[in-house]
């Protein structure tokens, strides 16, 4: 099997800490990334796992991949997000073009949560087998609440192999996402199960579903050259469409595997409250220290060091960041999104963008953002460098905190250490690479006229950002 890890999002579910410059499946709340814990948990299924990504994402992905020791022949990148029909109908156009047109794809959202890892494997495993056999299999969920957040899928008959330990059956219908009083009638009914977003098929099975149900996107995505270079210009005219509304709801024979495995897709911060009380091992990385008065049932959760003091209330969820704070009763949170929106309309970049940013070489953090300077904390993984660029509007000043660095300014070397400086001038060519084993870390004053991410001239970079 090949695993496909899709890995888009918009980062609005769990603002203030996801945002569409961190997504949420970068988001380390659980020691390691979603997106990292999603690799690891494919990584026994068979091949390299191969992620399915846009554009804008690639260099925060990269720097994931280095970490687990794929290299960038994994990726799949989409001009940008249009949506689950477009990207897997590429993925199966990219795996014909390499001669994988009868392999068993396995598909897996980046951004979920999964504590039984065992099972997991076993149910895929089962789902691959049928996939020969039957072209097209998802993977539910039994439901062990009500949840109105999810989609269900219905099935039906008896299981088609009575003797195997997992069972499969028959898809009678994919049902949306329902009132309480009709998820509850869903989980008492035994043939009803969340949907998980996982789907394992044979690329050939696949491409056929898409020319027969969804003629105009294939004949679109079919064009796009092995070299992706008119891909762009093809993603410009696609629709925005569901895998599940353009392909799985159309089928007239599928198989469904339910199954439990700890599954959850962390898509607001009550299930991360839920999460968090109800299963003590998967408590995430709060920095918070609480002191309470006459107040319960609170969850509080802080990216800083913070103390944090709660009187009187109740049922609340209380999320900081550096640069936003946000409150609300448990129950509401999924109108998070209402709020973004309404902060975007604003023209405030909280609500799209975070106070740091991760690129392949390793990650900044804005400290102060004024009219006439700027300052960062730039780190700098070992070995790694920035492109060689220069800057129209804007001077720079680092100040060398830990690590050795190689700067390279206007074609002259110089090697600095803890306590060095070195000036920056305008419209100069500069460099700074870690030439050290551990982490680079400095400190970056610019003063000028503007400070935004786009004044970069790149002559030569590592990234293919030219």
């Amino acid at each position: 099997m090949i695993p496909v890890i899709i890995s888009g999002g918009s980062g609005t579910r769990l603002w203030p800490v996801s945002r569409t410059s961190y997504p949420k499946q970068f988001c380390e709340f659980y020691d390691k990334s979603f997106l990292r814990n999603t690799i690891d948990r494919v990584m026994p299924l068979g091949e390299k796992p191969y992620l399915l990504t846009v554009d804008s994402m690639r260099p925060m992905t990269i720097r994931v991949l280095k970490e687990v020791g794929l290299s960038e022949d994994q990726l799949i990148i989409e001009p940008f997000g249009k949506n689950t029909a477009p990207a897997i109908a590429l993925l199966c156009h990219v795996f014909a073009q390499q001669g994988k047109a009868e392999s068993v794809v396995g598909v897996f959202p980046a951004d979920h949560l999964i504590t039984d890892v065992k099972n997991f494997l076993k149910v895929v495993k089962k789902a691959e087998e049928l996939a020969h056999q039957k072209g097209i299999v998802t993977i539910g969920i039994e439901p062990n609440y009500p949840a109105t957040g999810y989609g269900y899928i219905e099935v039906q008959g008896e299981a088609l192999n009575l003797k195997d330990e997992i069972k499969a059956f028959e898809v009678k219908q994919f049902c949306e996402k329902p009132n309480l009083v009709t998820a509850q009638k869903f989980v008492d009914s035994g043939k009803h199960f969340w949907n998980s977003g996982m789907f394992i098929f044979k690329v050939s099975a696949m491409i056929e579903n898409f020319k027969e149900l969804m003629p105009k996107l294939w004949d679109r995505i079919s064009q796009i050259k092995e070299d992706m270079s008119n891909a762009k210009q093809i993603y410009a005219n696609l629709s925005s469409e569901s895998i599940d509304y353009g392909i799985m709801e159309k089928l007239k024979s599928q198989v469904h595997i339910p199954s439990q495995m700890g599954w959850s897709d962390v898509g607001s911060w009550d299930e991360m409250a839920r999460i968090t009380d109800e299963l003590p091992d998967f408590r995430i990385d709060s920095n918070a220290t609480i002191f309470s008065e006459a107040a319960t049932n609170n969850f509080v959760f802080s990216i800083k060091e913070k103390v944090v003091g709660l009187i009187g209330v109740k049922n609340l969820i209380v999320v900081d960041t550096p640069d936003a704070l946000l409150i609300t009763q448990k129950g509401h949170s999924e109108k998070v999104k209402s709020i973004v929106g309404s902060i975007r309309e604003a023209g405030l970049a909280v609500g799209s963008e975070q106070t740091f940013e991760i690129r392949p070489w390793g990650k900044f953090e804005v400290l102060r953002d004024e009219y006439n300077f700027k300052t960062k904390k730039i780190v700098v993984d070992p070995g790694e460098k920035l492109s060689y660029q220069s800057h129209d509007k804007r001077r720079e000043h680092w100040v060398i905190i830990t690590g050795q660095a190689e700067v390279t300014l206007d074609g002259k070397i110089h090697n600095l250490v803890p306590g060095d400086s070195i000036f920056i001038p305008q419209n100069v060519k500069h460099r700074i690479r870690n030439s050290g084993t551990d982490n680079l870390m400095f400190i970056e004053i610019q003063t000028g006229t503007y400070f935004g991410e786009d004044d970069i001239v790149r002559y030569e970079d590592d990234y293919k950002r030219v």
